[in-house]
């Protein structure tokens, strides 16, 4: 119950926030698709789950990049951080098929250290990148005083699985060379926003991962990459687009969720839980 709160209480501030920017009434924004769509897109970008729904941000050039890694999991490949959605909520107790995206929707590396590469056909600019890592989500984490759930639980220190060290590189698309622009140490929080600046057009962007905070793996939910005069928040919707409709990469199939009037769900990726 307290999560339900909590997430109906960020999508009420935020609906709210763009109310207030848009001029509007709330009823207004209710009643407008396309306003609910730009809502919708900020909570997905602010790491809120939606059901049917899938990040669609034509600004974020990460869903334009060819995703690679130096290692990667079945069923949690590199091409998982574009996937739209930053946490597995399938299976018992989860969302209804149809709902969202099966898989772990997560890149899981071999062993440390681990790189992810996005690169794309014509350079950009790169202003702002947003990681989300993998902070233990299937794990047991509530107020309680029975001390089985107190056992369960790990309080008081980061979940073993989020990336505690690692560094951002940018690749000149005139030398090919590799330029480290972030080097963060001592992490232990899920949404990381980093606020690069950076003018010049590069090729690529690479995350490495050197340690976490209790894993042998590298643990990436999601990555986005925003340009120059481009990291505002409430995206405008794109022209054409459908609702539920979108793509986990530039070479992958189009993926349609569910809704109430389209019964139909095709995804890509294996449908395996996450431990």
């Amino acid at each position: 119950m307290m999560c339900l709160l909590f997430q109906h209480g960020q999508a009420a501030g935020t609906a709210a926030a763009y109310a207030v920017l848009a001029g509007k009434t709330p009823q207004e924004v209710c009643r407008s698709p396309e306003d609910v769509w730009s809502v919708q897109q900020q909570l997905l970008r602010d790491d809120q789950f939606v059901v049917h729904q899938i990040n669609h941000d034509p600004r974020d050039m990460a869903l334009k990049a060819t995703v690679s890694a130096t290692s990667e999991q079945d069923g949690s490949e590199a091409k998982q951080v574009i996937s739209g959605q930053t946490r597995a909520v399938y299976g018992k107790g989860g969302c209804m098929s149809g709902q969202c995206l099966t898989g772990s929707n997560r890149w899981i590396s071999e062993g440390l250290p681990a790189s992810i590469t996005l690169e794309w056909n014509s350079p950009t600019t790169i202003e702002q990148v947003e990681l989300v890592f993998d902070s233990g989500l299937h794990r047991l984490f509530t107020f309680s005083i029975k001390k089985e759930d107190q056992d369960r639980m790990i309080w008081g220190k980061p979940m073993p699985e989020t990336v505690k060290d690692y560094a951002i590189e940018v690749q000149s698309p005139v030398t090919n060379g590799w330029v480290t622009v972030l080097d963060i140490k001592d992490n232990y929080q899920r949404k990381r926003v980093h606020k690069l600046k950076l003018t010049s057009k590069y090729s690529a962007l690479r995350v490495t991962v050197t340690a976490t905070n209790g894993i042998e793996n590298a643990h990436i939910c999601e990555i986005r990459v925003y340009p120059q005069d481009q990291t505002g928040k409430f995206p405008m919707k794109p022209s054409g687009l459908m609702a539920g409709e979108s793509r986990v990469g530039p070479e992958q199939p189009i993926i349609r969720l569910a809704t109430p009037t389209q019964p139909q769900a095709w995804f890509t990726g294996p449908d395996i839980p996450v431990a």
